[in-house]
């Protein structure tokens, strides 16, 4: 998981779609040196659809007992990851946080 997390930094966001998936929910807001930025947070709570990848909605119940992960992205491009393991169990299992970004460390 931090290999993937650190992996991430630098990359298009469009990389997101392709391995994690469609986020949960999707921010705007402004650095305190007021930079424009965007927030895409997933869930391991979040629903997967056929193909494995995350599905935005319908929103997850158990959000408290998730790891949460959010992609901070400025002009397009990931520029921090942070993860929120909620719990340690359950949604929030270190084996479901990994399993939101796992496929990110290949492409």
């Amino acid at each position: 998981m931090r290999t993937a997390k650190h992996e991430l930094v630098g990359k298009d966001v469009a990389v997101l779609s392709r391995c994690v998936g469609e986020p949960l929910s999707v921010r705007a807001f402004e650095t305190s040196a007021g930079v424009p930025r965007q927030s895409y947070a997933y869930s391991s709570a979040q629903a997967r659809g056929p193909d494995g990848l995350l599905i935005g909605a319908p929103a997850p119940d158990a959000e408290d007992r998730a790891c949460v992960f959010d992609f901070a992205v400025e002009d397009g491009q990931i520029v921090a990851v942070r993860s929120d393991n909620r719990a340690g169990w359950g949604f929030g299992s270190i084996k479901n946080c990994s399993a939101v970004i796992e496929r990110s460390v290949s492409d």
